[in-house]
């Protein structure tokens, strides 16, 4: 495979959200701009791909769920790094260009892991594209069910120092047992003060009113194969003191209509709270 192939599987996925990322940054009231969006779809061009990827976005059941969510962690991720935060990992990060457009205080350091064929194919992107990064960039290649903490460390993340951890559009193409040994996992390398953001699936969209949702994500060649809505609780479990949100929430929606039910939770979450106790 060519750095610049297009990857399959869940990759595909990730190019549909990139889609809507880049429909979103042309409106007159953007809730964000994504010009790393804007050169993924461009390199798409006049490719089949391209063709397949459009319709499925415009034929999406909430096409203001993946806007609202990628608003919702951007702001998150900002204020964090306001507080003094320098390290950040984002776990299967797919084709997000969040490094190439969030302006990231001085000595930021961004991880980023994913499989081998989006890693390589995202690292090119963005050499072609000539995007300045906002932060010292580190795309790692890592089977997140396997051992991905040993290739993180040896990249130079420091477990002694606050991180911010994003974890989007992800848990639910794992099992149960693997998110588990994920968020076990990042727990045991967040120093006090660490921020975890992440997106979980609504349990009713694994019942009839997710049906068209889960076949448009099928037709992608992915599936879901978790979902919860004891998030918060979930979090706490492993000590983190989660602030959780319905993506149908209006209090996180700028203003847009997400979708006609709650498809997803969006939870932003610090560390320091005592394993296993939940607070409000």
């Amino acid at each position: 495979m060519s750095t610049l192939d297009i990857p399959v599987g869940v990759g595909q996925t990730a190019l549909f959200i990139a889609w809507q990322r880049h429909a979103e940054s042309q409106r007159p009231d953007a809730l964000f701009h994504d010009p790393f969006a804007a050169a993924l779809i461009e390199h798409l061009a006049g490719t089949p791909t391209h063709d397949h990827v459009s319709e499925v976005a415009r034929r999406a059941n909430f096409p203001q769920y993946f806007v609202v969510r990628t608003r919702y962690f951007d702001d998150a991720i900002l204020e964090n790094l306001s507080r003094g935060i320098r390290q950040v990992v984002t776990l299967a990060a797919g084709v997000d260009g969040r490094v190439a457009r969030l302006v990231c205080p001085f000595g930021t350091r961004w991880f980023e892991l994913d499989l081998g064929d989006i890693i390589a194919f995202k690292h090119e992107l963005m050499k072609q594209s000539g995007l300045p990064l906002q932060c010292d960039w580190q795309p790692l290649v890592a089977d997140l069910t396997l051992d991905w903490t040993g290739p993180l460390r040896a990249a130079g993340f420091d477990p002694a120092q606050p991180t911010i951890w994003l974890i989007e559009g992800l848990l639910m193409y794992l099992r149960d047992a693997d998110c588990d040994a994920l968020i076990r996992q990042v727990a045991e390398l967040s120093a006090p003060g660490s921020a975890l953001l992440l997106e979980h699936l609504a349990q009713r969209m694994m019942g009839d009113e997710g049906k068209e949702a889960r076949a448009r994500v099928e037709s992608q060649g992915a599936r879901w194969l978790s979902s919860r809505d004891d998030v918060r609780d979930w979090l706490g479990r492993y000590g983190w003191t989660a602030s959780v949100h319905a993506s149908d929430d209006p209090s996180i929606a700028y203003g847009r209509s997400v979708a006609r039910i709650p498809a997803g939770w969006f939870a932003s979450s610090t560390r320091g709270a005592v394993p296993g106790r939940i607070e409000s």
